[in-house]
């Protein structure tokens, strides 16, 4: 009796366990901050972009002065941004995301390339970029932060030209 006992305990241990849905890796978990913060961007909301990053987060961006770095870095990058637009006469801007083409991360510290279409109006003409943005997650007191960021995309065009981002 007790062996039949063992038996269904343990067989039903094993279908637990093999049913029970897998943990997140330390990229999955970088990458749901990724997500977050993009679309926290993309809703307008500067303040949680600019918290969701390392207080010394590298920054290379398109447009002058193309990289930031150190102390407030990510604050000097979303002025910036907003004196280019408005120079620019662009509005709207946005970042649309697909699946990581890469993703690999470690307890502390995760690699991720993303396909991006930045998307906005300018001149009252829609335009996109298609490219890429490969981010360095750094995880510090059990929250991943955006360590460093690059976005890497041809000039931008007539948005019907160009590929759908998500």
């Amino acid at each position: 009796m007790v062996s039949s006992i063992r038996l269904i305990l343990v067989s039903a241990a094993s279908t637990l366990a093999l049913s029970a849905p897998a943990a997140a890796g330390p990229a999955d978990d970088a990458m749901a901050v990724v997500a977050s913060t993009m679309d926290k961007f993309n809703a307008g909301d500067a303040n949680a972009f600019i918290a969701a990053h390392t207080p010394d987060a590298t920054i290379v961006d398109e447009f002058a002065p193309y990289q930031w770095r150190g102390q407030g870095s990510a604050a000097r990058w979303m002025a910036d941004y907003g004196k280019d637009a408005a120079a620019r006469k662009i509005s709207g801007g946005r970042v649309d995301y697909g699946k990581p083409v890469q993703a690999s991360g470690t307890a502390n510290s995760a690699y991720i390339v993303l396909p991006v279409t930045y998307s906005f109006t300018q001149d009252g003409r829609k335009m996109a970029a298609t490219g890429t943005m490969t981010l360095v997650m750094a995880k510090a007191a059990d929250a991943w932060k955006i360590a460093g960021w690059t976005y890497a995309a041809p000039a931008p065009v007539a948005a019907a030209e160009a590929a759908p981002g998500r």
